[in-house]
C-alpha cells in the first residue's frame, strides 16, 4: 500500500494527470538538464578524440610508436604485436624556395614506408606527371607548400648544415601529403633513405621505426629493453606534445566535472520549487496523518527520476552529436580558418567511457546531496500553514 502510494504520487508529480503547468515544468527541467548533460559529454568526447588523433598522428608519421636506437639486425621473431618495422634516418635542413625558407625535419624512408596503416591517416594528392629528372625527389606536406609558395614539380634547395661545411642540394617536389594537423606537418619532409645517407655521409640519426598494438606498447618495450636494446616511445621523443596533450585532457576533464557540481546544484533547485509550490498540500497531507519522512521521500524520488531521465537522455544525445561530427569538421576545415591552424579536425570519434561515468556520477552524487538538501524546508511545513493558503 505504501509502495502504491509512493508510486501515485510520484507520478502525479511529474505530471501524469496532472496540470498543463505541472507538466510544462518538468519536461523544461528535464530539456534544461539534458542540454547540460549533452554539451559536457560532447566536449569530452570531442577532447579526448581529437587528443588521441594528434597522437596518432604523431605515433604513425612523426616517430612511431617506438624507436629502436640501433644501425643493426633486430630480433623481433619472438614479440608479438609489432605490426611494422621501418630503418629510417633523420636530420634537420632549412629549405628555400624562391619566396620563402623554413627549417624541417628531413625524414628518409624506404619505397615501402607508407603502409595501409600510415596511409589512412594522411591524404596524398593527385601524382601528377613527372618531370624527367636527375634531381632527389622529396614529399612535403600542402601545409609547407603554401608557406614556401610551391607546388609540385617545382624546385627547392635544402641547406645542410654540418659540422665541417654548409652546402645546398636541389631537389625536386614529388607530391604533397596532408595529414589534416598542421603542427605536424609544417616541419616534416620525406625523402629517401638512401638519399639522407649519402646527403648526410653518416651523420644523420637512424633508428628502427615499430609500429604496435597499442594494448602491448609498453610489454614490447619492456621485452626490446631486456635484450640490451635502447628504446623509446614515441611520447618520450615528443615530450613537450604529449605533456600538453595529457594536460589538457585533464584541464578538461576537472572543468566538466565543475560543470557537472554547479549542474547537480542546479537540479535542487527544481525541488525548492515543488516544495514551495505544493506548500498546502504538503500541509494538507500532514494533517491526514502522512509522515514527513515520506513526504520528502516523494520529491526525492520525482526529482532524481528527472534527473535520470536526463542525464540518459543527455549522454544519448552527446554520444550520437559527436558520432555525426564529420561532415562538420571536414567542412570547417576545407575553410583554412588561421586560428584553427593548431587543432587537429579530421579524427576517429572515440568513447571515453570513464570520464564520461565520472561526470555521470558526480552529478548524480551532488544531486542527491543537493536535493536531500534543500527538502529540509518540509520540516518547517506546519499542519497549520493550510490556513494561509485558504
Amino acid at each position: 500500500m505504501k509502495h502504491s502510494l509512493l508510486r501515485l504520487m510520484v507520478l502525479r508529480k511529474l505530471g501524469y494527470r496532472g496540470s498543463r503547468a505541472a507538466k510544462k515544468r518538468i519536461l523544461f527541467n528535464i530539456l534544461l538538464i539534458s542540454l547540460v548533460v549533452a554539451s559536457l559529454v560532447f566536449a569530452q568526447i570531442f577532447v579526448i578524440s581529437m587528443s588521441r588523433g594528434i597522437a596518432d598522428k604523431y605515433a604513425l608519421l612523426g616517430n612511431g610508436h617506438l624507436q629502436v636506437h640501433e644501425t643493426g639486425e633486430l630480433d623481433l621473431e619472438p614479440i608479438q604485436g609489432i605490426l611494422d618495422t621501418q630503418l629510417v634516418a633523420q636530420s634537420y635542413a632549412l629549405i628555400y624556395s624562391p619566396q620563402a625558407n623554413k627549417m624541417v625535419r628531413l625524414k628518409g624512408v624506404g619505397s615501402d614506408y607508407f603502409n595501409e596503416m600510415r596511409l589512412s591517416q594522411l591524404t596524398m594528392g593527385a601524382q601528377e606527371t613527372s618531370e624527367e629528372t636527375n634531381l632527389p625527389q622529396i614529399l612535403l606536406s600542402t601545409t609547407l607548400a603554401e608557406e614556401l609558395e610551391v607546388e609540385v614539380n617545382d624546385r627547392v634547395a635544402l641547406m645542410l648544415v654540418s659540422q665541417s661545411s654548409i652546402r645546398p642540394q636541389l631537389c625536386v617536389i614529388r607530391n604533397l601529403y596532408d595529414s589534416g594537423y598542421q603542427e605536424l606537418d609544417g616541419n616534416l619532409v620525406f625523402c629517401d633513405y638512401d638519399l639522407m645517407h649519402r646527403l648526410f655521409g653518416g651523420k644523420e640519426e637512424t633508428y628502427y621505426e615499430l609500429l604496435v598494438e597499442q594494448s602491448r606498447m609498453k610489454i614490447i618495450k619492456q621485452e626490446l629493453a631486456a635484450k640490451g636494446y635502447s628504446v623509446t616511445s614515441w611520447d618520450e621523443e615528443n615530450y613537450s606534445v604529449a605533456t600538453n596533450l595529457n594536460t589538457s585532457r585533464q584541464a578538461v576533464l576537472v572543468v566538466m566535472v565543475a560543470v557537472a557540481i554547479l549542474c547537480g546544484y542546479f537540479i535542487s533547485e527544481l525541488s525548492r520549487e515543488l516544495v514551495e509550490d505544493d506548500k498546502h498540500k504538503i500541509a494538507m497531507l500532514t494533517l491526514l496523518g502522512a509522515r514527513k519522512v515520506f513526504i520528502r521521500k516523494v520529491y526525492f524520488t520525482t526529482v532524481m527520476l528527472v534527473t535520470m531521465i536526463s542525464v540518459g537522455a543527455g549522454t544519448l544525445a552527446g554520444m550520437v552529436l559527436a558520432n555525426n561530427l564529420g561532415p562538420v569538421l571536414a567542412y570547417i576545415a576545407d575553410q583554412s580558418i588561421p586560428s584553427l591552424a593548431y587543432y587537429l579536425l579530421d579524427f576517429v570519434i572515440v568513447i571515453p567511457v570513464l570520464d564520461i561515468l565520472l561526470i555521470i556520477v558526480v552529478l548524480a552524487l551532488v544531486s542527491m546531496v543537493s536535493v536531500r538538501w534543500s527538502l529540509r524546508m518540509v520540516k518547517v511545513i506546519e499542519p497549520l500553514a493550510c490556513t494561509h493558503f485558504d
